[in-house]
């Protein structure tokens, strides 16, 4: 399905968006948007939504088992993916139609200030959520790097 949108149609209503986001008083981290195919969502859900995360063997596997359930139309994906960081990341999927991506957009915004504001939030510290991952991923494959240690004991 081919989506009749472009990148400044999606600016455009998320600027509106904001505008109601700050109107009705909803306290928000910043906000990014990635659009991504299909492919990439599932290599997302599979890295729990992270930019960055360790190589293991597992990831490849979750990655295999979803691509086939959607190709065989037993499971769908996400309209969108949203990551408690700040600020903010969420993933749109780039067929979803230019009404589907508004109400996306504005259902993303309910997450965020959810995440920013909800006491079980609290403790996660999300500025520092995509930080701590790249750090995770770099140690993992560090050691893997590391004679001493390897692939086989990692």
């Amino acid at each position: 399905m081919s989506a009749v949108y472009n990148l400044e149609d999606l600016e455009c209503w998320n600027e509106r968006i904001v505008a109601l986001v700050e109107r009705f008083g909803l306290d928000i981290y910043t906000q990014e948007f990635e659009v991504c195919d299909h492919e990439d969502m599932l290599s997302y859900m599979v890295y729990s939504g992270m930019p960055s995360h360790y190589p293991h063997w597992s990831y490849g596997k979750s990655f295999e088992k979803l691509k086939t359930l959607y190709e065989y139309g037993v499971s769908g994906l996400p309209y969108e993916m949203v990551i408690n960081s700040n600020p903010a990341i969420a993933y749109l999927m780039r067929d979803n139609t230019l009404a589907l991506q508004v109400l996306t957009i504005a259902h993303v915004y309910g997450h965020n200030d959810f995440f920013k504001n909800n006491f079980t939030f609290r403790s996660t510290r999300a500025e520092y959520t995509i930080e701590t991952f790249k750090t995770h991923a770099d140690r993992v494959r560090r050691y893997v790097e590391d004679p001493i240690i390897g692939l086989e004991k990692v």
